[in-house]
């Protein structure tokens, strides 16, 4: 069996840890992320021109941001925030006005960015994966981990990026096929 729950991989793991115990093998199930949440938005395309996008890592608040030109339209967001995972991808309104005020640093005085002009808007979870057993406080990483319950052999993968799922299906048939 093999956990691939992105933030809600704790929660999987915490089910898994009371049947361990029911069955007698009661081994620590640590905490293995951290969930951290984007915010997207979708703005008509002549926010970017076709061929440059920005990245602004000195906002505000110190969180980065970005425009991207994306399929004739311009994507805009911002990195993680901590909070709970949740299922639903609805983005606070709060997080869309910031990166709108935020765009608007950028933009032609001319040009008002306005709520109107998203299309579209969503928040995502990131898994920050932390090592089960490294010592308690150690820092979060956008890396993955993949780790195995030694009592019930059952094997997780937490963490990781949009751009590395493949490589860490990999690593995780391999690691499963190595125990065979």
């Amino acid at each position: 069996v093999v956990f691939a729950g992105g933030p809600f991989t704790d929660g999987l793991r915490g089910m898994e840890g009371e049947r361990a115990s029911a069955d007698g093998d009661a081994a620590e199930v640590r905490p293995a992320v951290r969930a951290a949440a984007g915010t997207h938005v979708v703005l008509p395309g002549y926010y970017t021109p076709p061929d440059m996008g920005l990245l602004d890592h000195n906002t505000s608040d110190g969180r980065f941001l970005f425009l991207l030109p994306w399929l004739g339209h311009t994507l805009a967001g911002t990195t993680d925030v901590a909070c709970p995972p949740s299922s639903s991808p609805r983005p606070p309104e709060d997080e869309v006005q910031w990166i709108l005020n935020e765009c608007g640093k950028y933009l032609s005085k001319d040009l008002r960015v306005r709520r109107s002009d998203v299309s579209s808007a969503w928040r995502g979870w990131r898994p920050l994966a932390v090592d089960p057993h490294a010592p308690p406080g150690a820092p979060a990483s956008r890396d993955h981990v993949i780790s195995e319950h030694p009592g019930t052999g059952v094997v997780f993968v937490a963490g990781g990026k949009w751009t590395t799922w493949r490589e860490m299906a990999e690593e995780v048939v391999d690691r499963i096929c190595e125990g065979r």
